[in-house]
């Protein structure tokens, strides 16, 4: 049984948190894709990089609003941007209206990496639904843009 949130009062057959369900799940996709992708030739993407990377909108995104997506200061995501700079993913461009703001552009290899992302994601996705069945993702997929909208989009996935 997970200690979070939990105290095991005894052996019972207590559900786990469906929270930690989908931590686990969400976890373990991001795993597979990070092995697929060094696979496919971005052999120094890290799961770090993958989750900033999923924040980033076509264009250029502000690393503020990264960071709010995140739920994290924009100091706590500066490094893994440097990274993703370095490796040639990103660039971090100064906003000429907004002094105090960076902006975030993907360069080629990033839209080279977000496409590749992308079909690795569908990959796997086919994979789960071979294994626990298509109606089964359907369901889950449809719950959970019921319950917290769909995460495209300028709001990504806030609720009113």
């Amino acid at each position: 049984m997970s200690t979070k949130f939990t105290i095991p009062l005894a052996e019972e057959a207590l559900p786990e948190p469906l929270t930690v369900l989908l931590e686990t799940a969400s976890k373990s996709v991001l795993q597979k894709l990070t092995i697929r992708l060094r696979t496919a030739g971005f052999a120094t993407i890290t799961e770090a990089h993958l989750v900033l990377f999923g924040n980033l909108d076509c264009g250029a995104t502000h690393a503020a609003q990264i960071a709010h997506r995140m739920q994290v200061s924009r100091q706590a995501i500066s490094k893994t941007l440097r990274e993703l700079q370095a490796l040639g993913f990103i660039q971090l461009e100064n906003d000429h209206d907004r002094r105090n703001q960076k902006l975030v552009v993907m360069t080629k290899r990033g839209l080279q990496l977000a496409v590749a992302a992308r079909s690795e994601l569908r990959d796997i996705e086919t994979a789960i639904a071979r294994r626990i069945g298509a109606e089964a993702i359907a369901a889950l997929r449809g719950a959970l843009v019921k319950g917290w909208g769909n995460p495209v989009g300028p709001n990504r996935g806030t609720t009113g």
